[in-house]
């Protein structure tokens, strides 16, 4: 029972952890709209991750954004460089694996 206790109480923590800030949000939903326009493009996740070894600076954001897609069953990632400053988001296509 208490580890039942313990499993309730960090629950909330674990689920605040794994929201996306408004910056991240911002850059996923521009990237998406980089996709190529495949009928049968389906988005299956996305994500978000800080650059490695950048400052963050006050307003900017740097961030990589991967898509993961599937095409008539063919899964593959698209990946983007993001970097937002006040409202606006520069999406740049890196490559694809």
């Amino acid at each position: 029972m208490p580890c039942l206790m313990v499993l309730f109480f960090l629950l909330p923590a674990y689920a605040l952890a794994q929201e996306l800030s408004a910056e991240d949000r911002a850059c996923i939903t521009a990237a998406a709209g980089k996709l190529p326009t495949i009928a049968a493009l389906e988005i299956k996740d996305s994500r978000a991750l800080a650059r490695p070894g950048q400052e963050r600076r006050k307003k900017l954001h740097n961030a990589i954004v991967e898509i993961d897609v599937s095409v008539a069953g063919h899964s593959s990632t698209y990946i983007f460089n993001c970097i937002s400053d006040a409202g606006l988001v520069v999406i740049q296509p890196m490559g694809m694996r």
